[in-house]
Protein backbone atom coordinates (compact mmCIF):
# COMPACT_ATOMS: atom_id res chain seq x y z
CA UNK A 1 0.00 0.00 0.00
CA UNK A 2 1.28 3.36 -0.82
CA UNK A 3 1.59 6.39 1.74
CA UNK A 4 -0.85 8.31 -0.19
CA UNK A 5 -3.36 5.37 0.33
CA UNK A 6 -2.40 4.84 4.07
CA UNK A 7 -3.46 8.94 4.54
CA UNK A 8 -6.78 8.18 3.03
CA UNK A 9 -7.62 5.28 4.86
CA UNK A 10 -6.38 6.65 8.06
CA UNK A 11 -8.34 10.38 7.52
CA UNK A 12 -11.73 7.78 6.66
CA UNK A 13 -11.49 5.77 9.90
CA UNK A 14 -10.70 8.94 11.89
CA UNK A 15 -14.58 10.22 10.15
CA UNK A 16 -16.05 6.54 10.81
CA UNK A 17 -14.44 7.09 14.30
CA UNK A 18 -16.20 10.54 14.94
CA UNK A 19 -19.25 8.99 14.15
CA UNK A 20 -19.27 6.37 15.92
CA UNK A 21 -17.91 8.05 19.08
CA UNK A 22 -21.16 10.24 18.79
CA UNK A 23 -23.35 7.34 18.58
CA UNK A 24 -22.01 5.70 21.60
CA UNK A 25 -22.07 8.58 23.90
CA UNK A 26 -25.72 9.25 22.67
CA UNK A 27 -26.38 5.70 23.91
CA UNK A 28 -27.72 4.47 20.30
CA UNK A 29 -28.13 1.10 20.85
CA UNK A 30 -28.43 0.12 17.03
CA UNK A 31 -25.06 0.34 15.89
CA UNK A 32 -22.46 -1.78 14.72
CA UNK A 33 -20.61 -4.09 17.76
CA UNK A 34 -17.67 -2.05 16.41
CA UNK A 35 -18.93 0.90 17.72
CA UNK A 36 -17.77 0.82 20.57
CA UNK A 37 -14.01 -0.64 20.73
CA UNK A 38 -13.67 2.69 17.89
CA UNK A 39 -15.18 4.44 20.46
CA UNK A 40 -13.19 2.88 23.40
CA UNK A 41 -9.75 3.20 21.25
CA UNK A 42 -10.29 6.40 18.44
CA UNK A 43 -7.71 8.75 20.24
CA UNK A 44 -5.12 6.08 21.08
CA UNK A 45 -5.21 5.03 17.49
CA UNK A 46 -5.19 8.62 15.85
CA UNK A 47 -2.28 8.18 14.11
CA UNK A 48 -3.15 5.31 11.98
CA UNK A 49 -0.75 2.07 11.20
CA UNK A 50 1.57 0.92 8.76
CA UNK A 51 1.08 -0.85 5.85
CA UNK A 52 3.38 -3.38 7.24
CA UNK A 53 1.24 -4.12 10.13
CA UNK A 54 -1.81 -4.81 8.37
CA UNK A 55 -0.30 -7.04 6.01
CA UNK A 56 1.14 -9.58 8.52
CA UNK A 57 -2.19 -9.15 10.71
CA UNK A 58 -4.22 -9.95 7.89
CA UNK A 59 -1.92 -13.07 6.96
CA UNK A 60 -2.04 -14.37 10.79
CA UNK A 61 -6.07 -13.82 10.35
CA UNK A 62 -6.02 -15.85 6.90
CA UNK A 63 -4.12 -18.78 8.70
CA UNK A 64 -7.03 -18.79 11.47
CA UNK A 65 -9.96 -18.70 9.45
CA UNK A 66 -9.47 -19.99 5.84
CA UNK A 67 -8.18 -23.75 6.70
CA UNK A 68 -10.98 -24.06 8.92
CA UNK A 69 -13.87 -22.66 6.31
CA UNK A 70 -12.15 -24.29 3.19
CA UNK A 71 -12.43 -27.83 4.95
CA UNK A 72 -16.28 -27.29 6.16
CA UNK A 73 -17.34 -25.88 2.69
CA UNK A 74 -14.91 -29.34 1.16
CA UNK A 75 -16.79 -31.60 3.67
CA UNK A 76 -20.03 -29.81 3.11
CA UNK A 77 -19.33 -30.86 -0.58
CA UNK A 78 -18.46 -34.20 -0.33
CA UNK A 79 -21.18 -34.74 2.01
CA UNK A 80 -24.11 -34.45 -0.75
CA UNK A 81 -21.65 -35.62 -3.62
CA UNK A 82 -21.43 -38.80 -1.87
CA UNK A 83 -24.56 -40.26 -3.00
CA UNK A 84 -22.95 -39.78 -6.91
CA UNK A 85 -19.86 -42.37 -5.52
CA UNK A 86 -22.57 -44.58 -3.62
CA UNK A 87 -24.61 -44.61 -7.13
CA UNK A 88 -22.02 -46.37 -8.79
CA UNK A 89 -21.80 -49.07 -6.42
CA UNK A 90 -25.08 -50.79 -6.44
CA UNK A 91 -27.27 -48.00 -3.90
CA UNK A 92 -29.86 -47.97 -6.57
CA UNK A 93 -30.13 -51.41 -6.62
CA UNK A 94 -29.56 -51.84 -3.17
CA UNK A 95 -32.73 -50.13 -1.86
CA UNK A 96 -34.74 -50.62 -4.89
CA UNK A 97 -34.51 -47.33 -6.32
CA UNK A 98 -35.85 -46.37 -9.36
CA UNK A 99 -34.99 -43.48 -11.90
CA UNK A 100 -37.54 -40.95 -11.10
CA UNK A 101 -37.22 -42.11 -7.23
CA UNK A 102 -32.92 -41.36 -7.32
CA UNK A 103 -33.83 -37.72 -8.61
CA UNK A 104 -35.69 -37.27 -5.76
CA UNK A 105 -32.87 -38.06 -3.69
CA UNK A 106 -30.55 -35.84 -5.33
CA UNK A 107 -33.22 -33.06 -5.09
CA UNK A 108 -33.77 -33.64 -0.70
CA UNK A 109 -31.14 -31.95 0.69
CA UNK A 110 -32.21 -28.82 -1.07
CA UNK A 111 -35.72 -29.28 0.25
CA UNK A 112 -34.12 -29.63 3.52
CA UNK A 113 -32.48 -26.11 3.12
CA UNK A 114 -35.62 -24.25 1.68
CA UNK A 115 -37.04 -26.02 5.36
CA UNK A 116 -34.48 -25.28 7.58
CA UNK A 117 -32.91 -22.13 6.10
CA UNK A 118 -35.73 -19.57 8.06
CA UNK A 119 -35.04 -20.42 11.22
CA UNK A 120 -31.48 -21.15 10.44
CA UNK A 121 -31.02 -17.36 9.60
CA UNK A 122 -32.91 -16.48 12.78
CA UNK A 123 -30.72 -18.57 15.00
CA UNK A 124 -27.44 -16.98 13.04
CA UNK A 125 -28.57 -13.67 13.95
CA UNK A 126 -29.37 -14.10 17.60
CA UNK A 127 -27.19 -17.58 19.27
CA UNK A 128 -23.52 -17.14 19.25
CA UNK A 129 -22.53 -17.63 15.60
CA UNK A 130 -19.84 -20.24 16.12
CA UNK A 131 -21.70 -22.66 18.72
CA UNK A 132 -24.40 -22.53 16.07
CA UNK A 133 -22.29 -23.48 13.27
CA UNK A 134 -20.29 -25.74 14.68
CA UNK A 135 -23.51 -27.62 16.12
CA UNK A 136 -24.71 -27.95 12.40
CA UNK A 137 -21.20 -29.45 11.38
CA UNK A 138 -22.10 -32.08 13.88
CA UNK A 139 -25.39 -32.68 12.67
CA UNK A 140 -24.13 -33.35 8.75
CA UNK A 141 -21.42 -35.81 10.20
CA UNK A 142 -24.39 -37.97 12.04
CA UNK A 143 -26.68 -37.59 9.17
CA UNK A 144 -24.09 -39.02 6.61
CA UNK A 145 -23.34 -41.85 8.79
CA UNK A 146 -26.99 -42.62 9.07
CA UNK A 147 -27.26 -43.03 5.50
CA UNK A 148 -25.09 -46.57 6.10
CA UNK A 149 -28.13 -47.87 7.88
CA UNK A 150 -30.42 -46.90 5.14
CA UNK A 151 -32.82 -49.52 3.66
CA UNK A 152 -35.20 -48.02 1.63
CA UNK A 153 -35.82 -44.50 -0.76
CA UNK A 154 -38.11 -42.99 2.54
CA UNK A 155 -35.02 -43.39 5.16
CA UNK A 156 -32.58 -42.06 2.60
CA UNK A 157 -34.80 -39.19 1.51
CA UNK A 158 -35.18 -38.39 5.05
CA UNK A 159 -32.12 -38.35 5.83
CA UNK A 160 -30.61 -36.59 2.80
CA UNK A 161 -33.65 -34.09 3.30
CA UNK A 162 -32.33 -33.09 7.26
CA UNK A 163 -28.54 -33.48 5.99
CA UNK A 164 -29.24 -30.46 3.54
CA UNK A 165 -31.44 -28.34 6.46
CA UNK A 166 -28.63 -28.73 8.62
CA UNK A 167 -25.97 -27.59 5.32
CA UNK A 168 -27.95 -24.97 5.11
CA UNK A 169 -26.34 -22.42 6.89
CA UNK A 170 -23.13 -23.17 5.41
CA UNK A 171 -22.88 -20.59 2.49
CA UNK A 172 -24.79 -18.21 4.90
CA UNK A 173 -22.49 -18.26 7.25
CA UNK A 174 -19.27 -18.69 5.35
CA UNK A 175 -20.51 -15.22 3.66
CA UNK A 176 -21.05 -13.53 6.63
CA UNK A 177 -17.72 -14.15 7.74
CA UNK A 178 -15.81 -13.27 4.74
CA UNK A 179 -17.75 -9.57 4.78
CA UNK A 180 -17.30 -9.53 8.48
CA UNK A 181 -13.21 -9.63 7.96
CA UNK A 182 -12.71 -8.27 4.47
CA UNK A 183 -12.57 -5.67 2.48
CA UNK A 184 -14.28 -5.97 -1.20
CA UNK A 185 -11.19 -6.04 -2.76
CA UNK A 186 -10.39 -8.83 -0.87
CA UNK A 187 -13.38 -11.04 -0.94
CA UNK A 188 -13.26 -12.74 -4.12
CA UNK A 189 -9.82 -14.68 -3.48
CA UNK A 190 -10.96 -16.14 -0.45
CA UNK A 191 -14.45 -16.82 -1.57
CA UNK A 192 -12.25 -18.95 -4.20
CA UNK A 193 -10.54 -20.47 -1.49
CA UNK A 194 -13.19 -21.32 0.89
CA UNK A 195 -16.03 -22.17 -1.51
CA UNK A 196 -13.95 -24.76 -3.77
CA UNK A 197 -15.22 -27.56 -5.60
CA UNK A 198 -12.35 -30.36 -4.88
CA UNK A 199 -15.05 -32.15 -3.35
CA UNK A 200 -15.77 -34.14 -6.69
CA UNK A 201 -11.98 -35.15 -6.83
CA UNK A 202 -11.95 -36.33 -3.30
CA UNK A 203 -15.27 -38.04 -4.01
CA UNK A 204 -13.95 -39.57 -6.77
CA UNK A 205 -10.35 -40.37 -5.17
CA UNK A 206 -12.52 -41.90 -1.89
CA UNK A 207 -15.15 -44.00 -4.35
CA UNK A 208 -11.85 -45.03 -6.29
CA UNK A 209 -10.07 -46.25 -3.00
CA UNK A 210 -13.44 -47.74 -1.35
CA UNK A 211 -13.91 -49.69 -4.91
CA UNK A 212 -11.07 -51.94 -4.20
CA UNK A 213 -12.77 -53.51 -0.71
CA UNK A 214 -14.30 -57.18 -1.58
CA UNK A 215 -16.07 -58.08 1.48
CA UNK A 216 -19.56 -57.99 2.01
CA UNK A 217 -20.27 -55.06 3.56
CA UNK A 218 -21.43 -52.74 0.83
CA UNK A 219 -18.98 -50.84 -0.55
CA UNK A 220 -21.41 -47.55 -0.54
CA UNK A 221 -21.87 -47.99 3.46
CA UNK A 222 -18.27 -47.74 3.61
CA UNK A 223 -18.36 -44.37 2.00
CA UNK A 224 -21.05 -43.06 3.75
CA UNK A 225 -19.58 -44.13 7.61
CA UNK A 226 -16.33 -42.68 6.36
CA UNK A 227 -17.16 -39.36 5.61
CA UNK A 228 -19.50 -38.85 8.78
CA UNK A 229 -16.95 -40.05 10.76
CA UNK A 230 -14.64 -37.35 9.55
CA UNK A 231 -17.20 -34.45 9.83
CA UNK A 232 -17.86 -35.06 13.31
CA UNK A 233 -14.41 -34.94 14.40
CA UNK A 234 -14.11 -31.45 12.08
CA UNK A 235 -17.65 -30.25 14.50
CA UNK A 236 -15.34 -29.73 17.33
CA UNK A 237 -12.22 -28.50 15.29
CA UNK A 238 -15.01 -25.64 14.38
CA UNK A 239 -16.30 -25.49 17.67
CA UNK A 240 -12.48 -24.29 18.91
CA UNK A 241 -10.77 -22.32 16.44
CA UNK A 242 -13.41 -19.89 15.08
CA UNK A 243 -14.45 -16.56 16.46
CA UNK A 244 -18.06 -15.10 16.56
CA UNK A 245 -16.36 -11.78 14.84
CA UNK A 246 -13.09 -10.45 15.21
CA UNK A 247 -14.02 -8.36 18.49
CA UNK A 248 -14.52 -11.88 19.84
CA UNK A 249 -10.95 -13.08 18.39
CA UNK A 250 -8.93 -13.90 21.66
CA UNK A 251 -5.57 -14.24 19.43
CA UNK A 252 -6.18 -10.82 18.47
CA UNK A 253 -5.24 -7.88 20.57
CA UNK A 254 -6.96 -4.73 21.10
CA UNK A 255 -5.13 -2.59 19.00
CA UNK A 256 -5.37 -5.68 15.96
CA UNK A 257 -9.46 -5.65 16.52
CA UNK A 258 -8.85 -1.74 16.11
CA UNK A 259 -7.07 -2.22 12.98
CA UNK A 260 -9.69 -4.81 11.58
CA UNK A 261 -12.58 -3.01 11.82
CA UNK A 262 -11.31 0.35 11.01
CA UNK A 263 -9.32 -0.88 7.66
CA UNK A 264 -13.27 -2.10 6.58
CA UNK A 265 -14.69 1.55 7.57
CA UNK A 266 -14.24 2.34 3.63
CA UNK A 267 -16.87 0.11 2.40
CA UNK A 268 -19.28 0.83 4.82
CA UNK A 269 -21.10 -2.81 5.03
CA UNK A 270 -20.34 -2.96 9.04
CA UNK A 271 -19.14 -5.87 11.13
CA UNK A 272 -22.34 -7.00 13.20
CA UNK A 273 -25.00 -6.25 14.87
CA UNK A 274 -27.76 -8.21 17.07
CA UNK A 275 -30.91 -7.01 16.52
CA UNK A 276 -33.14 -7.78 14.00
CA UNK A 277 -34.43 -4.70 11.94
CA UNK A 278 -37.88 -4.57 9.87
CA UNK A 279 -37.09 -1.56 8.18
CA UNK A 280 -34.07 -3.35 6.49
CA UNK A 281 -35.73 -6.44 5.59
CA UNK A 282 -38.24 -4.32 3.86
CA UNK A 283 -35.17 -2.79 2.33
CA UNK A 284 -33.89 -6.34 1.00
CA UNK A 285 -37.47 -7.27 -0.39
CA UNK A 286 -37.86 -4.09 -2.68
CA UNK A 287 -34.63 -3.63 -3.80
CA UNK A 288 -34.27 -4.79 -7.92
CA UNK A 289 -30.95 -5.56 -7.27
CA UNK A 290 -31.70 -8.30 -5.13
CA UNK A 291 -33.95 -10.08 -7.47
CA UNK A 292 -31.55 -9.72 -10.17
CA UNK A 293 -28.81 -11.56 -7.99
CA UNK A 294 -31.33 -14.20 -6.34
CA UNK A 295 -32.77 -15.48 -10.33
CA UNK A 296 -28.64 -15.52 -11.80
CA UNK A 297 -28.25 -17.49 -8.80
CA UNK A 298 -30.84 -19.84 -9.46
CA UNK A 299 -29.94 -20.10 -12.98
CA UNK A 300 -26.08 -21.27 -12.08
CA UNK A 301 -26.90 -23.30 -9.80
CA UNK A 302 -29.85 -25.48 -11.73
CA UNK A 303 -26.39 -27.33 -13.60
CA UNK A 304 -24.44 -27.54 -10.36
CA UNK A 305 -27.92 -29.71 -9.12
CA UNK A 306 -28.18 -32.35 -11.49
CA UNK A 307 -24.47 -32.51 -12.30
CA UNK A 308 -23.55 -33.08 -8.72
CA UNK A 309 -26.38 -36.42 -8.75
CA UNK A 310 -25.45 -37.39 -12.29
CA UNK A 311 -22.60 -36.97 -12.98
CA UNK A 312 -21.19 -40.48 -12.59
CA UNK A 313 -24.21 -41.89 -14.39
CA UNK A 314 -23.07 -39.84 -17.37
CA UNK A 315 -20.00 -41.02 -17.13
CA UNK A 316 -20.63 -44.38 -16.64
CA UNK A 317 -22.89 -44.04 -19.31
CA UNK A 318 -20.36 -44.08 -21.76
CA UNK A 319 -19.30 -47.71 -21.43
CA UNK A 320 -16.89 -47.11 -18.49
CA UNK A 321 -16.76 -49.40 -15.12
CA UNK A 322 -16.64 -48.07 -11.84
CA UNK A 323 -13.36 -48.07 -11.37
CA UNK A 324 -12.66 -45.88 -14.56
CA UNK A 325 -15.66 -43.54 -13.34
CA UNK A 326 -14.13 -42.95 -10.24
CA UNK A 327 -11.23 -41.55 -11.73
CA UNK A 328 -12.68 -39.78 -14.74
CA UNK A 329 -15.08 -38.07 -11.87
CA UNK A 330 -11.87 -36.70 -10.52
CA UNK A 331 -11.27 -34.02 -13.37
CA UNK A 332 -14.37 -31.82 -13.24
CA UNK A 333 -13.61 -30.61 -9.30
CA UNK A 334 -10.44 -29.28 -10.76
CA UNK A 335 -11.88 -27.87 -13.33
CA UNK A 336 -14.29 -25.82 -11.34
CA UNK A 337 -11.63 -25.11 -8.49
CA UNK A 338 -8.99 -23.64 -10.92
CA UNK A 339 -11.66 -21.78 -12.91
CA UNK A 340 -13.09 -20.33 -9.85
CA UNK A 341 -9.36 -19.20 -8.00
CA UNK A 342 -8.50 -17.73 -11.91
CA UNK A 343 -12.01 -15.85 -12.30
CA UNK A 344 -11.63 -14.68 -8.02
CA UNK A 345 -7.96 -13.49 -8.43
CA UNK A 346 -9.09 -11.50 -11.48
CA UNK A 347 -12.05 -10.21 -10.16
CA UNK A 348 -9.86 -9.21 -7.27
CA UNK A 349 -7.74 -6.76 -9.30
CA UNK A 350 -11.03 -4.41 -9.97
CA UNK A 351 -14.36 -3.47 -8.37
CA UNK A 352 -15.63 -1.78 -11.54
CA UNK A 353 -16.15 -4.61 -14.39
CA UNK A 354 -16.60 -7.65 -11.99
CA UNK A 355 -20.61 -8.23 -13.17
CA UNK A 356 -19.07 -8.24 -16.74
CA UNK A 357 -15.92 -10.99 -15.88
CA UNK A 358 -18.72 -12.96 -14.25
CA UNK A 359 -21.07 -12.34 -16.96
CA UNK A 360 -18.09 -13.16 -19.62
CA UNK A 361 -17.01 -16.47 -17.69
CA UNK A 362 -20.12 -18.22 -17.89
CA UNK A 363 -19.64 -18.50 -22.12
CA UNK A 364 -17.24 -21.30 -20.83
CA UNK A 365 -19.57 -23.58 -19.17
CA UNK A 366 -22.56 -22.48 -22.32
CA UNK A 367 -20.10 -23.56 -24.47
CA UNK A 368 -19.35 -26.99 -23.00
CA UNK A 369 -22.83 -27.78 -22.74
CA UNK A 370 -23.24 -26.92 -26.46
CA UNK A 371 -20.64 -29.64 -27.02
CA UNK A 372 -22.57 -32.17 -24.73
CA UNK A 373 -25.75 -31.33 -26.70
CA UNK A 374 -24.63 -31.35 -30.26
CA UNK A 375 -21.51 -34.23 -30.36
CA UNK A 376 -22.50 -37.54 -31.04
CA UNK A 377 -22.25 -39.82 -28.43
CA UNK A 378 -19.99 -42.03 -30.12
CA UNK A 379 -17.54 -39.36 -29.36
CA UNK A 380 -16.46 -40.34 -26.32
CA UNK A 381 -12.97 -37.80 -26.23
CA UNK A 382 -15.74 -34.89 -27.05
CA UNK A 383 -18.45 -35.95 -24.38
CA UNK A 384 -15.59 -35.95 -21.68
CA UNK A 385 -14.17 -32.50 -23.32
CA UNK A 386 -17.49 -30.93 -23.14
CA UNK A 387 -18.71 -32.36 -19.85
CA UNK A 388 -15.28 -30.73 -17.75
CA UNK A 389 -15.57 -27.69 -19.93
CA UNK A 390 -19.31 -27.77 -18.35
CA UNK A 391 -17.67 -27.51 -14.51
CA UNK A 392 -16.25 -24.24 -15.44
CA UNK A 393 -20.07 -22.68 -14.16
CA UNK A 394 -18.37 -22.51 -10.39
CA UNK A 395 -16.36 -19.72 -11.33
CA UNK A 396 -19.17 -17.22 -12.09
CA UNK A 397 -21.08 -18.13 -9.36
CA UNK A 398 -18.18 -18.23 -6.56
CA UNK A 399 -17.47 -14.52 -7.96
CA UNK A 400 -20.85 -13.22 -8.00
CA UNK A 401 -20.85 -14.12 -4.20
CA UNK A 402 -18.31 -11.66 -3.97
CA UNK A 403 -19.96 -9.14 -5.65
CA UNK A 404 -23.08 -8.96 -2.99
CA UNK A 405 -20.79 -9.42 -0.34
CA UNK A 406 -19.25 -6.42 -1.19
CA UNK A 407 -22.55 -4.44 -2.22
CA UNK A 408 -25.26 -5.16 1.14
CA UNK A 409 -24.71 -3.10 3.91
CA UNK A 410 -26.20 -3.18 7.37
CA UNK A 411 -26.21 -6.11 9.54
CA UNK A 412 -29.67 -7.03 9.13
CA UNK A 413 -30.23 -6.73 5.84
CA UNK A 414 -26.94 -9.13 4.86
CA UNK A 415 -28.50 -12.00 7.26
CA UNK A 416 -31.66 -12.26 5.52
CA UNK A 417 -30.18 -11.55 1.73
CA UNK A 418 -27.75 -14.29 2.52
CA UNK A 419 -30.64 -16.74 3.64
CA UNK A 420 -32.89 -15.68 0.68
CA UNK A 421 -30.03 -15.99 -1.72
CA UNK A 422 -29.50 -19.55 -0.47
CA UNK A 423 -33.03 -20.46 -1.33
CA UNK A 424 -31.81 -19.66 -5.21
CA UNK A 425 -29.30 -22.05 -4.52
CA UNK A 426 -31.50 -24.63 -2.79
CA UNK A 427 -34.27 -24.13 -5.66
CA UNK A 428 -31.82 -24.06 -8.50
CA UNK A 429 -30.31 -27.30 -7.22
CA UNK A 430 -33.66 -28.81 -6.72
CA UNK A 431 -34.60 -28.18 -10.17
CA UNK A 432 -31.36 -29.52 -11.63
CA UNK A 433 -31.90 -33.37 -11.07
CA UNK A 434 -35.24 -33.25 -12.38
CA UNK A 435 -34.29 -32.10 -15.36
CA UNK A 436 -32.14 -35.51 -15.96
CA UNK A 437 -34.84 -38.05 -16.94
CA UNK A 438 -34.51 -41.96 -16.86
CA UNK A 439 -36.08 -42.41 -20.04
CA UNK A 440 -33.27 -40.01 -21.79
CA UNK A 441 -30.38 -41.28 -20.13
CA UNK A 442 -27.48 -41.89 -20.74
CA UNK A 443 -27.55 -38.56 -23.52
CA UNK A 444 -29.81 -37.04 -20.87
CA UNK A 445 -30.82 -34.09 -23.51
CA UNK A 446 -33.28 -32.40 -21.88
CA UNK A 447 -30.97 -31.48 -18.76
CA UNK A 448 -28.22 -30.56 -21.00
CA UNK A 449 -30.72 -28.00 -22.77
CA UNK A 450 -31.86 -26.61 -19.37
CA UNK A 451 -28.32 -25.91 -18.75
CA UNK A 452 -27.89 -24.13 -21.65
CA UNK A 453 -31.19 -21.88 -20.98
CA UNK A 454 -30.23 -21.06 -17.34
CA UNK A 455 -26.71 -20.04 -18.84
CA UNK A 456 -28.24 -17.70 -20.83
CA UNK A 457 -30.56 -16.51 -18.37
CA UNK A 458 -27.33 -15.91 -15.92
CA UNK A 459 -25.62 -13.77 -18.51
CA UNK A 460 -28.87 -11.44 -18.50
CA UNK A 461 -29.13 -10.97 -15.20
CA UNK A 462 -25.64 -10.35 -13.87
CA UNK A 463 -25.38 -7.39 -16.81
CA UNK A 464 -28.49 -5.92 -15.61
CA UNK A 465 -27.14 -6.25 -12.07
CA UNK A 466 -23.96 -4.50 -12.81
CA UNK A 467 -25.70 -1.41 -14.96
CA UNK A 468 -28.29 -0.55 -12.12
CA UNK A 469 -25.07 -0.76 -9.77
CA UNK A 470 -22.88 1.35 -12.23
CA UNK A 471 -26.31 4.24 -12.30
CA UNK A 472 -26.39 4.45 -8.76
CA UNK A 473 -22.61 5.36 -8.19
CA UNK A 474 -22.56 8.30 -10.56
CA UNK A 475 -25.85 9.54 -9.25
CA UNK A 476 -24.15 9.21 -5.38
CA UNK A 477 -20.56 10.78 -6.99
CA UNK A 478 -22.98 13.87 -8.24
CA UNK A 479 -24.68 14.07 -4.48
CA UNK A 480 -21.01 13.76 -3.08
CA UNK A 481 -19.73 16.40 -5.44
CA UNK A 482 -22.79 18.85 -4.30
CA UNK A 483 -21.81 18.23 -0.59
CA UNK A 484 -23.55 15.06 0.46
CA UNK A 485 -21.83 12.09 2.46
CA UNK A 486 -18.43 10.53 1.88
CA UNK A 487 -17.56 7.41 1.39
CA UNK A 488 -16.73 6.13 5.16
CA UNK A 489 -18.00 8.47 7.10
CA UNK A 490 -21.14 6.91 8.89
CA UNK A 491 -19.53 3.58 8.90
CA UNK A 492 -20.48 1.73 12.01
CA UNK A 493 -23.73 3.09 12.11
CA UNK A 494 -25.38 -0.49 10.90
CA UNK A 495 -26.46 1.54 7.77
CA UNK A 496 -27.87 -0.58 4.81
CA UNK A 497 -26.34 0.36 1.69
CA UNK A 498 -29.49 2.36 0.17
CA UNK A 499 -29.58 4.11 3.84
CA UNK A 500 -26.02 5.39 3.67
CA UNK A 501 -25.18 7.71 0.84
CA UNK A 502 -21.39 7.03 1.18
CA UNK A 503 -21.66 4.06 -0.03
CA UNK A 504 -20.26 2.43 -3.18
CA UNK A 505 -21.57 -0.45 -5.21
CA UNK A 506 -19.04 -2.69 -6.85
CA UNK A 507 -20.10 -3.28 -10.58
Amino acid sequence: MVDKEIVQESRTAHLGAEAAVKAVKAGDKDVDIAAQIIADYADEMRDGWSADEEKKLMRRVDWRLIPVLFVCATLSGLDKTAISAAAIYNIKGDLNLSGSQYSWIGSAPFFGGLAFMGPSAYCLQRLPSVAYFSFNVLCWGILEMCMAACTSFGGLFVCRFLLGGFEALLIPAVTLVVSMWYRPEEQPKRNSIILNVIAPILNGFVAWVCGYHKGTFATWKIIFLLLGAITIVWAGVVYLSLPNNPLDAKWLTQREKYIIIQRKASDNTGVEAKGIKKEQIREAFLDIKTWLIWFAIMALQVPNGGLTTFNTLIISGLGFDPLETSLLAMPPGAMSTISGIVLSFLAATTRRYRTAMVAGSILLPLLGAVLCYALPRGNLAGQLVGLYILYTYWAPYVTLVSVYQANIAGHTKKTVLYAWFFVAWAIGNIIGPQTFREDQAPAYTGGTVAMIVCYIVAIAMILSYGVICHRENRKRKREASGGGVGVGAQDWLDLTDRENRGFRYTT
